[in-house]
C-alpha cells in the first residue's frame, strides 16, 4: 500500500514539474512579439494639379496635295523626263507615250483644215457676189468646221498620251520603263507637295462630339520625340458605317513629318481644371480596379491601409484620381509589393525603393 502511495506521488510531483515548466514556456511565448517588422517604403502627399483635358488618339501624315498619275490611254512608253525625288512644277511633262500616229494625223488635219480655210474664204468671196449658191456656202462652212474639230481630237489625243504634273511637288520613283507597254488606267508616278502637311484621324462618337473645326491639336511623332501644332480644318458629316467612327483632318503648322508617318495625337478640350493627383507608381492595379495605400501616421509606427480609388486622365507622371483620394494625403509610391492592408510602415525617403 505504501509503495502505491509512494509512486502516486512521484507521478504527481513528475506531471507537476513538466506542466509548470510548461506554463512558464508559454507563458514566455505569448508575451513576445511575433508582427512583423515596419516594411521601408517611400511616400507621397497628393496634391493638387492643374490638369488640361485631352483627347488622344492616332492618325496619318499626309500631304496637302497629292495624286498618283495613271495613265488615260493604252500606249507604249516613249520617255520618263523625271526620276524619283525630283521636284516638278505643275504643267511639266513627266512622262510621255507614243504619239507618233497621233502626230502624224494630226499634220493631216492641220493640212485639211488649212485647205478648207483657204476653200471658205473663196466661197464667202464669190457668195458676196452672188457667184455661188448659199447651200455652197454652207458647205464649205461645215468642211472648215469638221475639219478643225478633227484637229482638236487629235490634239486631245496627243495630250492624254502625256502625263503632266498637275501641281508642282516632289514626284516618286516611276512604275514603268522606257519601252513598257502600258493599259489605260494604270499608275505611272506618284507627285506630292511635300511643303504643306495635314493628318487625318478618326474618333469614335462620345469623343467626335467634343471636337470642333478649330480645335487645336499637337502632333507627335512615334519614331522621335518631334511635335507639330496644327488646327482641324475639315470632319465627315456622318459616322464611318464600319467601325462606326468620324474622321477629322487638320492642317500642320510645319511640314517637319514625313507623309504616310504614324503620329500620335492630343487634342486638348477646355481650359485646365484643379484635381487631385499622384505618380504613377503610387497606383497599384488589381482585379478589382485601381488602388492605393494611405499611409496613417496617428498611430506609432504608421499603418499602410488598402483603398480602392477611381482614377482618370495620365499626364507627364501624374495620375488623376476622380474618387477615393483627398488632397493632403499620404500614400505609398515606393514598395507596394511588400505590403499589405494595415501593415507597419517605416518612410525611407532616402532612396528609392
Amino acid at each position: 500500500m505504501r509503495a502505491y502511495l509512494l509512486a502516486s506521488v512521484l507521478i504527481l510531483v513528475v506531471f507537476g514539474s513538466i506542466s509548470t515548466y510548461l506554463y512558464q514556456k508559454f507563458s514566455a511565448l505569448a508575451a513576445m512579439d511575433f508582427s512583423p517588422p515596419p516594411v521601408a517604403v517611400n511616400s507621397e502627399v497628393a496634391q493638387a494639379t492643374m490638369l488640361q483635358r485631352t483627347v488622344k488618339t492616332v492618325g496619318t501624315v499626309r500631304s496637302l496635295q497629292s495624286s498618283v498619275l495613271a495613265a488615260e490611254v493604252s500606249g507604249r512608253v516613249l520617255n520618263i523626263a523625271v526620276t524619283g525625288g525630283q521636284t516638278v512644277q505643275a504643267g511639266d511633262v513627266l512622262i510621255q507615250l507614243d504619239d507618233r500616229i497621233e502626230q502624224a494625223e494630226l499634220a493631216r488635219y492641220r493640212a485639211d483644215m488649212r485647205l478648207a480655210s483657204t476653200l471658205l474664204t473663196r466661197d464667202r468671196a464669190l457668195a458676196s457676189e452672188q457667184a455661188i449658191s448659199q447651200t455652197a456656202l454652207d458647205t464649205a462652212v461645215a468642211s472648215f468646221e469638221v475639219a478643225q474639230a478633227q484637229v482638236n481630237e487629235t490634239l486631245a489625243r496627243i495630250e492624254q498620251k502625256r502625263i503632266v504634273a498637275p501641281f508642282s511637288g516632289t514626284v516618286g520613283v516611276p512604275s514603268a520603263n522606257g519601252g513598257d507597254y502600258v493599259s489605260a488606267g494604270m499608275p505611272l508616278i506618284q507627285i506630292a507637295d511635300t511643303t504643306k502637311a495635314e493628318v487625318t484621324f478618326a474618333l469614335p462618337i462620345d469623343s467626335a462630339q467634343l471636337i470642333a473645326i478649330g480645335n487645336s491639336l499637337i502632333v507627335q511623332s512615334s519614331s522621335d520625340s518631334t511635335r507639330v501644332e496644327g488646327v482641324v480644318t475639315e470632319s465627315d458629316p456622318m459616322l464611318n458605317a464600319q467601325d462606326r467612327t468620324r474622321r477629322f483632318r487638320a492642317s500642320l503648322a510645319a511640314a517637319t513629318l514625313l507623309p504616310g508617318e504614324f503620329v500620335r495625337i492630343e487634342l486638348p478640350l477646355d481650359t485646365p481644371e484643379s484635381t487631385v493627383t499622384v505618380s504613377e507608381t503610387a497606383i497599384t492595379y488589381a482585379l478589382q480596379g485601381a488602388a492605393v495605400y494611405v499611409i496613417d501616421d496617428s498611430q506609432t509606427p504608421p499603418i499602410a491601409q488598402l483603398r480602392m480609388v477611381t482614377v482618370g486622365d495620365t499626364q507627364e507622371g501624374r495620375v488623376e484620381v476622380v474618387r477615393g483620394l483627398e488632397i493632403g494625403e499620404t500614400v505609398v509610391s515606393a514598395g507596394q509589393h511588400k505590403l499589405f492592408s494595415g501593415a507597419q510602415v517605416v518612410i525611407n525617403e532616402d532612396s528609392p525603393l
